[in-house]
């Protein structure tokens, strides 16, 4: 599923990349500095004066979190992801520099170009608000409710951000080889400064204050109907399939049909609305509220929306993190190079991912990713067979769909073709409006043919592994295949540890409660018997009672971390079983090779190895004191919480570091559903 709402680009005030000297841009920044390799697993990181047997995260990362405090411009800071993150867009930002000064190919040229009219801040704040003045009007131009299908319509045309909602194109629920159309929710995170950003674009006081209450009521009404990240992943709750007609039902005061017109050129049939709850109340806010409100909400979007294509006081005003991160309010901005970087990296993220790829991932990384991923998928297969809470049946169409599953390593086949889309050197808005059209109608596009399973949804370079269920696939880019998670000199425990645990937590998913709901095609289908829900409830209950255990409460050193939900406690569950999958998979690979768990490097045994490998990939530099805000819920918990539930909740750990049972870490009774 890939969306298109144009706010994904334009929200960005963001944190990036080869190390030759580059050609000066213009900016009013200095050449960055080459941020370090990070290897798989840091002796120097371990705190020796810690317990591994009372606090294993303290042990693994106590040294390393004491002298990496994240820097002003993160929200959070990972020995792994954020590393690797700053690393993947320092060369990027090298190689973009070195094409925008000396491209040799239309490609190059045209990437180059893209990245220049970002870089050129002059330039942006020569033209003002100019550039957005049209648009201005066009919003000041709507008298009455009627008219905001169209408006939406024409803007989203154009490449700009309207909110309310995006489109996704993803496969159908009954059908995972047909494409169907959907519609979910999209927005921007409010900024802290709406009065300032209006009384920039010219209003009073007065006005800006009017306006400022009239975004927050409109975003407050949405996000009381929106549906939470747990629900919005459970295919009970997110698949509604509707007619055109039935759609217009629902939502009576959009006119999707004139809206549709303008953005889609083949007609449309059906319709998956994500959350019907949220667009009803987005219908009867369009008929309740008055006109002024929603001019202020569009101008709102057009502002906050483009800042990072706006003159510097819209910019500083309003800035968010890149990457689906979350925004925050008092931090620093990222240097100006890294949201260029990313950007780009949005706008033309195959192009760039080829030429790193060919540079950067070898078919010895491969070959060595993919005995890895075969290891796991065995050990799966033994873990399926002796699970106590799946019936036999149960655990036969398992076993299908695991040998059904598709691995994805590195990159796709076939690379996309960006000789459509146009780039301006000196309009930086309009390659913005341009890039955006392009991503729109690349993939409604899809609507028109089968669903392409050998397509990815991603960057090759993406920091991150994936388990798609519509597609019964797992997806391992080549940006992971490489340290910490991988290295292809790296002993077996340090990437069964790093990349084996992020792949198998993935894997999980094919299995677990969401999982249970596609079939072996990727169809939505309820494979478990009414027993086996009740028995993985049971068995999960345990890891419920221990993440709220386990949570920092407001006094600690994180303030404000969210309580466990359904979706933490589901990633802390893929987490336990990621761990005791992958090691189970390197204790094979070992008896092949005829090594022991036991023999020593470093010190250390494999075994510890792998836990230490696995814990290291956590370490979390946080901040601490008043500028912590409250944290937007995410997914997975605090890193501590993570890593001592995993490895106390596998009594493999207490034997490898000869804990004493009834320590914390190697517990009289742990948790345990894979």
């Amino acid at each position: 599923m890939i969306r298109i709402g144009a706010a994904l680009v334009f929200a960005v005030l963001a944190s990036a990349a080869l190390g030759q000297a580059t050609p000066a841009l213009p900016s009013d920044e200095e050449a960055p500095k080459a941020p370090p390799i990070v290897s798989g697993l840091d002796l120097s990181a371990i705190d020796q004066s810690a317990d591994a047997c009372s606090d294993f995260y303290q042990y693994a990362c106590g040294n390393w979190v004491k002298d990496n405090p994240a820097p002003e411009d993160q929200v959070r800071w990972v020995r792994s992801f954020s590393l690797l993150w700053e690393r993947h867009l320092y060369q990027l930002r090298q190689e973009l520099a070195r094409a925008a000064a000396k491209p040799t190919s239309a490609l190059e040229k045209k990437y180059g170009d893209f990245f220049a009219a970002c870089m050129d801040v002059e330039e942006l704040q020569k033209k003002g608000l100019e550039p957005v003045k049209p648009t201005l009007e066009r919003i000041a131009a709507l008298t009455d409710s009627k008219g905001i299908a169209s408006l939406m319509g024409e803007l989203t045309a154009a490449g700009e951000p309207t909110g309310l909602f995006a489109l996704n194109v993803e496969p159908s629920p009954l059908d995972s080889k047909k494409p169907i159309l959907s519609i979910s929710r999209a927005g921007l995170p409010l900024p802290a400064h709406l009065v300032q950003m209006f009384t920039r674009a010219g209003d009073t006081i007065k006005q800006a204050m009017s306006e400022e209450a009239a975004v927050v009521s409109v975003e407050q009404a949405l996000a009381r109907a929106s549906t939470n990240g747990a629900e919005s992943a459970d295919m009970d709750k997110r698949y509604h399939v509707l007619t055109l007609a039935e759609l217009e039902k629902l939502a009576p005061n959009f006119d999707f049909h004139n809206y549709f017109k303008q953005v889609i050129t083949r007609p449309i049939e059906t319709v998956n609305v994500v959350d019907p709850d949220y667009l009803k109340t987005v219908d009867e806010l369009i008929s309740s509220l008055p006109i002024d409100s929603w001019r202020s909400y569009f101008r709102w979007q057009i502002l906050s929306g483009q800042a990072v294509a706006l003159p510097k006081e819209f910019r500083e005003g309003v800035f968010a993190f890149w990457g689906g991160a979350q925004a925050r309010r008092g931090e620093e901005p990222a240097p100006r190079w890294k949201q260029c970087a990313a950007i780009t990296d949005w706008a033309f993220g195959e192009a760039l991912a080829q030429d790193w790829v060919k540079r950067s991932f070898s078919p010895a990384a491969k070959a060595g990713t993919e005995r890895l991923l075969d290891a796991l998928d065995k050990a799966l297969a033994g873990e399926i067979r002796t699970l106590p809470w799946m019936s036999e049946e149960t655990k036969r169409i398992a076993e299908e769909k695991l040998a059904a599953l598709h691995n994805r390593i590195g990159h796709p086949e076939r690379w996309r073709d960006y000789s459509a889309l146009k780039v301006d050197r000196h309009d930086f808005l309009g390659d913005l409006h341009r890039s955006t059209v392009f991503e729109r109608n690349y993939v409604l596009s899809k609507l028109s043919k089968p669903v392409d399973s050998e397509e990815w949804d991603m960057a090759a370079t993406a920091l991150q592994a994936r388990y798609v269920r519509s597609m019964n696939s797992l997806y391992i880019p080549a940006g992971l295949i490489q340290p910490p998670f991988f290295d292809s000199a790296a002993d077996p425990a340090v990437n069964f540890g790093g990349i084996g645990v992020l792949a198998a937590r993935e894997l999980t998913h094919g299995f677990d409660a969401l999982g249970s709901k596609f079939d072996k095609t990727g169809n939505v289908r309820d494979w478990w018997s009414t027993n086996d829900r009740k028995q993985f409830d049971q068995a999960a209950s345990c890891e419920v009672e221990q993440s709220s255990e386990g949570a920092p409460k407001s006094g600690d050193a994180a303030p404000n971390r969210p309580p466990p939900n359904n979706l933490t406690v589901g990633e802390n569950t893929a987490e336990n079983g990621g761990v005791r999958i992958a090691y189970q998979a390197l204790m094979n690979a070992l008896l092949e090779q005829g090594d022991a768990a036991d023999k020593q490097s470093d010190g250390y045994t494999e075994s510890q190895r792998f836990f230490l490998s696995f814990a290291q990939s956590s370490c979390e530099g946080e901040k601490i004191g008043p500028k912590v805000a409250g944290r937007v819920l995410r997914s997975h918990s605090v890193e501590r919480v993570r890593v001592n539930s995993a490895v106390q909740n596998f009594e493999e750990f207490g034997k490898a570091f000869k804990c004493a049972k009834g320590k914390p870490m190697y517990p009289e009774k742990s948790c345990r559903v894979w």
